[in-house]
C-alpha cells in the first residue's frame, strides 16, 4: 500500500460537508441509531455464540445472517468517506451483553467496513483503551495513560496508516476524559486563506519520532509530509505535533522556520474549541472516524479506583487492500 504525496492544489477547495467546524454541528448529523432489523441479526449471532463459541478473531460477516447490518454499515461507510469523516453509532446493549459478546459484534461490525490490521509490532488486534494504574514514562503510549491527548491521527509516521478507526465505549472515567475531533478539510482552507505562504510546507517531509510500539530494528525516526493526496484525489494527513518535535529532538536536526510555523498553527488550529467538536461518548456507543482526515484528541481524566470501574475504550484500526500486519 503505497502513498501517493503528489501535491493537491492549495486552491482546491475544501468539498463540503468535510470542512466543518465543531460548533457548528448537529447531534443529528453524527449520530445514528442501531436499527432494530440489525440489531435482531446481532442478537441472533449473539445466541448462537452462547450454543456454540469461537474465538472473536475468526468470526466473519460471512459465517452470519447480516444483510440488514451490510446496507446499514454500507451506509456508514458513505458518511465517513463522503460526510463529515465521523459518526457515532448509538448504541449497542451494554446490558445484557457480556463484553466478551460485545467485543465479539464489535468485531464483525468493524469487519464490514474493512479486515481489522494489527496495531503493534506484536501484533495487537483489538486494543485495550485504558490506563492499569502502573506508572508511565514519557515513551509510554498515550492511549494507555489518563494524559491528555493532543490533536493527532494514528499512525501519523507509519509506513501505512489504518484507514479507519474505531473505538467501543465500555466504561466512562470518573472525570474528565472528554473525546475531541476536528477535520483536516478545514485545516487546509484555514492555510490556504490566511497562511498560504506556509501551505507548500506542510506537503513537504517532517522528521517523526520512533514509538516504542513499532519493530525494535525500525528506524529511529519517519520522515514523511503532514499533507499528502489520496489515490482517489482526497486529502490525508499525517499528524502528531508531539511526535514531529520529538523526531528532530532526537536526530538533532533543526526543524526550518517554515516548519515550526507551520507545525504550531496547524496545532492550534485543529486544538482551537471555534474548530473542534468535544463530545462525551457512553458505553454502549461507537465511534468510528476515517483517519485519512479526522483528527482526534482527548482531555485528561480522573479515573475510579475500583479497576472493574476504570475508562476503558476498544479500539479496531481498519483497513482494506493490505496485510494484516502492523505495518509501522
Amino acid at each position: 500500500m503505497t502513498m501517493n504525496l503528489a501535491t493537491l492544489s492549495p486552491t482546491r477547495a475544501p468539498p463540503a460537508p468535510r470542512a466543518w467546524l465543531g460548533p457548528q454541528l448537529r447531534d443529528d448529523e453524527f449520530v445514528v441509531g442501531l436499527p432494530a432489523d440489525c440489531l435482531a441479526e446481532l442478537d441472533a449471532i449473539v445466541e448462537e455464540q452462547r450454543r456454540a463459541p469461537v474465538p472473536t478473531f475468526i468470526l466473519a460477516p460471512e459465517h452470519f445472517e447480516m444483510s440488514a447490518c451490510r446496507r446499514w454499515m454500507a451506509g456508514i461507510k458513505q458518511r465517513l468517506d463522503h460526510g463529515l469523516g465521523f459518526v457515532i453509532l448509538d448504541r449497542m446493549p451494554v446490558g445484557r451483553w457480556t463484553q466478551r459478546e460485545l467485543t465479539d459484534i464489535y468485531w464483525l461490525l468493524g469487519t464490514l467496513l474493512e479486515p481489522p490490521v494489527a496495531q503493534d509490532w506484536p501484533g495487537t488486534m483489538i486494543y485495550d483503551v485504558r490506563h492499569d494504574g502502573r506508572p508511565y514514562t514519557g515513551e509510554t503510549r498515550t492511549a494507555l495513560t489518563p494524559e491528555g491527548l493532543d490533536m493527532h491521527n494514528d499512525s501519523s509516521m507509519g509506513e501505512a496508516p489504518p484507514n479507519y478507526i474505531s473505538l467501543l465505549c465500555l466504561n466512562t472515567a470518573k472525570s474528565g476524559g472528554k473525546s475531541s475531533l476536528s477535520s483536516a478539510y478545514s485545516a487546509r482552507d484555514h492555510f490556504a486563506q490566511e497562511h498560504p505562504e506556509l501551505l507548500d510546507r506542510l506537503y513537504k517531509p517532517f522528521y517523526r519520532h520512533h514509538q516504542e510500539y513499532q519493530a525494535a530494528n525500525a528506524g529511529k525516526t519517519n520522515w514523511y509530509p503532514i499533507f499528502g493526496t489520496e489515490p482517489d484525489g482526497g486529502l490525508r494527513i499525517r499528524f502528531n505535533a508531539r511526535v514531529i518535535r520529538r523526531g528532530y529532538a532526537k536526530t538533532g536536526q533543526v526543524l526550518d522556520n517554515e516548519g515550526v510555523q507551520a507545525v504550531d498553527i496547524m496545532d492550534g488550529f485543529l486544538g482551537d474549541p471555534a474548530h473542534r467538536h468535544d463530545f462525551f461518548m457512553e458505553p454502549g456507543q461507537m465511534q468510528i472516524l476515517n483517519n485519512r482526515f479526522i483528527v482526534h484528541g482527548r482531555t485528561p481524566y480522573v479515573d475510579h479506583d475500583e479497576p472493574e470501574k476504570r475508562r476503558h475504550l476498544l479500539r479496531l484500526w481498519l483497513r482494506a487492500g493490505d496485510r494484516r500486519q502492523f505495518r509501522g
